[in-house]
């Protein structure tokens, strides 16, 4: 609930709560100083919807008063829904022991001996063909499986700035090209060019992200179906899928950067570490 109260407050143009909310015609919303950034229709004075393209005339252009004072009590209530959506350090005694699952790696993608790590190379690494192995899209799944209960764990992505990271279903399609879609069975939050991070939502939605994001934590509950990830240098909630459907096995997901785009791009899956016990911070991050 909370984190729908912060959805509904943000200005979908700037991503910034909203001030001094303003309708156009189709319902789309944004702040009263987003309206002069919006496209205008050619040769005319009427505003173009950046999700639909629906015109909407200076006339129809209204204010949301109800909607404005309302993201004023949020805006007043953000100390309280930041702690309520703040990571809670009981989720690591639920930390499972992961590795990277070979059989079905891209055949691009170098995994460490201890399977914990995976780069994208520029070669074909002639992995033995299986028909568990994805053939177009750059990702590998994790072991072990679910099928029920409480799982964390912590992904490190170092400085890489594409990535996506997640769960998804064990049937996910391997043969063709994969779309990241919670609609098709995949639950994942990623990151590209660095700093616009979004999660696989239908339609995406775009995530605020701050501090500079090195280690993802990430937590599956099968019995209530959702899936949160956190900011771990700092506890702070970065996404929560709700309605994951626990039908058929979960695998977790890992997709490195492409080394066209990002070359430095690796993903490592975290140690274990004992519940309670914070994980070392990153350089510049803190004593």
């Amino acid at each position: 609930m909370a984190e729908h109260f912060k959805e509904a407050s943000r200005c979908r143009h700037c991503m910034s709560y909203l001030e001094k909310p303003m309708y156009l015609n189709c319902g789309y919303v944004c702040c009263l100083q987003c309206i002069n950034s919006l496209q205008k229709e050619p040769d005319g004075e009427g505003l173009l919807c950046p999700l639909c393209s629906v015109v909407s005339q200076k006339k129809d252009i209204r204010p949301g008063i109800q909607l404005g004072a309302l993201v004023s009590k949020i805006k007043a209530l953000e100390p309280q829904l930041r702690a309520v959506l703040q990571m809670n350090p009981r989720m690591r005694k639920f930390q499972v022991d992961m590795t990277l699952d070979v059989d079905t790696a891209n055949n691009h993608l170098i995994i460490s001996e201890d399977l914990r790590s995976v780069h994208c190379g520029y070669f074909i690494q002639y992995w033995r063909t299986r028909a568990e192995r994805f053939i177009y899209a750059i990702c590998v799944l994790g072991s072990p499986r679910f099928t029920s209960g409480r799982h964390y764990w912590e992904v490190d992505v170092g400085t890489s700035k594409e990535w996506d990271v997640g769960v998804c279903r064990e049937s996910v399609n391997r043969q063709g090209v994969v779309v990241l879609s919670s609609e098709l069975g995949f639950w994942t939050v990623g990151s590209r060019n660095g700093d616009v991070f979004s999660a696989s939502t239908v339609p995406v939605t775009t995530l605020l992200v701050s501090p500079r994001l090195h280690r993802v934590g990430i937590f599956l509950d099968m019995d209530i179906g959702i899936i949160s990830f956190y900011h771990v240098s700092d506890g702070s909630h970065i996404f929560t899928f709700s309605k994951v459907s626990s039908a058929e096995p979960l695998r977790p997901f890992f997709a490195p950067a492409n080394p066209m785009k990002d070359d430095q791009g690796f993903l490592r899956i975290c140690p274990v570490v004992n519940p309670g016990i914070s994980p070392p911070t990153s350089p510049g991050q803190g004593k």
